[in-house]
């Protein structure tokens, strides 16, 4: 009877190694999977989005550097004085996430909304709060909302999905 209690508590306590060593080197795996490149371009009805990218490191991300492109004519909309773009992710919990918004206004004369959204700008940061969670899909459910008046003061408003175009990962291992 002792025999085979210690012959199934060797068994039991080698499972739970094995286990625990495929568990921690996947975990491990997850966290220095190394550094992933997106690519992402949208085509809106007014606006096309060009060269968005997201890359993701181990220990930080970074957003931004597209170019938002204006399809109408650049007559409309020189003398705006309003524009706001607001970059938005779906989270783990399927739900949008604002990630980045820049808002211009004048008063005194046009924010020159052409040159300005020539280069969305760029984001890089600490991981925040379940961040590590996201993945592809998350990234590939991007959006860009722009809303911008235009030479009358009336106010517009465009959301562009954006799609993955091309994606680089580099692993360290």
């Amino acid at each position: 009877m002792k025999k085979i209690v210690l012959l199934l508590t060797g068994i039991i306590i080698i499972s739970n190694a094995i286990w625990s060593y495929v568990y921690f080197k996947e975990i491990n795996k997850a966290s220095n999977s190394g550094i992933q490149v997106y690519n992402l371009n949208g085509t809106g009805e007014i606006w096309d989005v060009i060269n968005y990218k997201i890359i993701v490191s181990p220990t930080k991300i970074q957003r931004g550097n597209g170019r938002l492109v204006y399809k109408g004519d650049s007559k409309n909309i020189e003398n705006s004085t309003y524009y706001k773009y607001e970059i938005k992710e779906i989270n783990i919990d399927d739900k949008y996430g604002t990630v980045f918004v820049n808002e211009a206004s004048s008063k005194g004369g046009p924010v020159s909304i052409l040159s300005n959204l020539n280069d969305t700008g760029s984001i890089i940061g600490e991981f925040s709060y379940d961040e590590l969670k996201k993945d592809k899909q998350n990234y590939e459910s991007t959006t860009i909302t722009i809303t911008w008046n235009d030479n009358e003061g009336r106010l517009h408003s465009e959301t562009v999905n954006l799609d993955i175009d091309s994606e680089i990962v580099l692993n360290d291992e």
